[in-house]
């Protein structure tokens, strides 16, 4: 990287962990008024509370502006039960850095447990293709304009949302037939006796 070869000395490991942008609430609050709802700090670094329906537009301004260029993270959460949590139960987060600062940006956004919606990231980013999937296959969050929002881990006939903490423990998921499945071991049971090894 360009910004690295200047610096002789690297920033220690747990420093760059944490190397949070510069307080970035009040440009963002000029920017977009009551949609940033304010930060909170989290282990050491601060945390942008983002509206949900302004979530792709913060988030392109910041790549946009600011630099932050590069999508480490999107992920989600289910703080039903959480002491102390007042906001509506699950959450969407991102971790943004940006590769000519060397600094971070974590954002979160929150919505209910039934119709969560949220705009999505993937002409951003690319890499939230496959981000957001995960995140709908687990929790359930549909993201308003991605192009192919469908399970990413688990098969289309699983039932439910298994990171969600309203997901039964003991719930059994039907079995399915395996689809477009090569036995390969009938395979290469007719190729030994195609063979005469049998």
């Amino acid at each position: 990287f360009e910004a690295a070869g200047k610096d002789p000395k690297p920033a220690a490991r747990g420093d760059l962990m944490l190397n949070s942008a510069p307080d970035l609430l009040e440009d963002l609050k000029a920017q977009f008024g009551a949609k940033v709802l304010g930060s909170q700090s989290q282990t050491g670094r601060s945390v942008l509370m983002i509206e949900p329906s302004a979530w792709a537009e913060v988030i392109g301004w910041l790549k946009a502006e600011r630099g932050f260029d590069f999508l480490m993270e999107l992920a989600g959460a289910d703080y039903s039960g959480y002491p102390g949590h007042q906001s509506p139960p699950l959450c969407v987060t991102a971790h943004l850095f940006s590769v000519k600062s060397h600094q971070r940006v974590w954002l979160k956004a929150f919505g209910p447990l039934d119709g969560f919606k949220i705009p999505t990231l993937d002409k951003l980013f690319a890499c939230a293709n496959w981000y957001e999937r995960e995140c709908f296959d687990m929790y359930g969050v549909h993201f308003e304009g991605h192009p192919y929002l469908k399970r990413l881990l688990l098969y289309d006939e699983f039932v439910g949302h298994p990171l969600r903490k309203d997901y039964p423990i003991m719930k059994m998921q039907p079995l399915i037939p395996m689809r477009n499945a090569v036995d390969y071991e009938s395979v290469a049971v007719a190729k030994r006796q195609a063979e005469g090894k049998a």
